[in-house]
């Protein structure tokens, strides 16, 4: 019931808001959209309300998303394929519940590993929600000790230059995935290499870059007001001391998952890939090309 109050509009509890001159939007993808949702709504040229996390949906809110794309001008959205999660709501799918007059506009699933370049996401093959224990991000040092059957982490063997090309990298990854699916461009402003809290949740300077660019493709003007707050700062990632002297980049503090000792990280990672061995070997697959630019293997 917690959940349905705190998305009280898109469940129909209580009426959403609006001001009639502005366009209505819809902000659909994962946590980075609530965020950006809340920056576009900031300067009160759009009409929004809050939708849970596309991950999240259940039959209902195919449902409910159906009623609300009905009346909303422009839908902004993360590409999504067709039948995520068994469910009608790829990007393609729920643009056909607009109306004739509505719009899409993507923007690019964000990450950025450049500072952080042994923290990954592994999904399982056989179940794409199973996170680690502890915190929910793999570290290719675990992964490869368990793969070797070894203790302590992997030790990694990496020049700087590796490290700036393990960076730029990243970028060039999302620069792919920009022109793939036609996205706004945030790939630009990585370049500056921004201090993110883990590698899928930007700092707000990236996700203000990000409000900017979405701001001027629906064609609306508005000035973003501080959310007082680091949108998407709940979890701070350490970030590896040598990537950022590569990158030119000074970080103070953030040298472990504050406050959780690494060794009980380790340990309890170590237990799950002998718990889940497919996830082991799937890490290791997917980025074998990382591994061995870190000199893991």
């Amino acid at each position: 019931m917690a959940r349905r109050r705190h998305y009280a509009e898109f469940y129909r509890l209580r009426a959403p808001i609006q001001i009639s001159e502005n366009p209505t939007i819809a902000v659909v993808g994962n946590c980075q959209a609530e965020s950006l949702r809340i920056l576009l709504d900031s300067t009160g040229a759009v009409n929004s309300f809050r939708i849970p996390a596309i991950h999240e949906w259940t039959c209902e809110d195919i449902d409910l998303i159906r009623v609300v794309l009905q009346t909303t001008d422009i839908l902004i959205m993360q590409p999504v394929r067709d039948n995520y999660r068994g469910l009608p709501c790829g990007t393609d799918q729920l643009a056909s519940f607009l109306p004739d007059s509505g719009r899409v506009v993507t923007f690019p699933v964000l990450r950025f590993d450049g500072l952080m370049p042994y923290q990954v996401i592994i999904r399982s093959p056989s179940d794409s929600s199973l996170n680690p224990p502890v915190v929910p991000y793999h570290d290719l040092r675990t992964l490869v000790a368990a793969s070797r059957g070894i203790d302590a982490p992997a030790v990694p063997s990496v020049e700087e230059e590796k490290l700036r090309e393990l960076a730029e990298m990243s970028i060039a990854e999302l620069r792919k995935r920009e022109k793939a699916h036609g996205t706004v461009r945030v790939s630009d402003f990585i370049e500056t290499w921004p201090i993110w809290h883990t590698i899928n949740h930007p700092d707000n300077s990236t996700l203000e870059f990000l409000a900017h660019q979405v701001l001027s493709a629906i064609g609306v003007s508005g000035e973003l007001q501080d959310p007082g707050r680091e949108l998407l700062g709940g979890l701070d990632a350490p970030i590896d001391a040598r990537a950022a002297c590569a990158l030119g980049v000074t970080v103070m503090g953030r040298e472990t998952w504050h406050p959780l000792p690494p060794e009980d990280i380790h340990q309890a990672q170590l237990a799950f890939y002998h718990e889940h061995p497919e996830v082991m070997k799937a890490g290791m697959k997917r980025h074998g090309q990382r591994l061995r630019l870190l000199g893991l293997i």
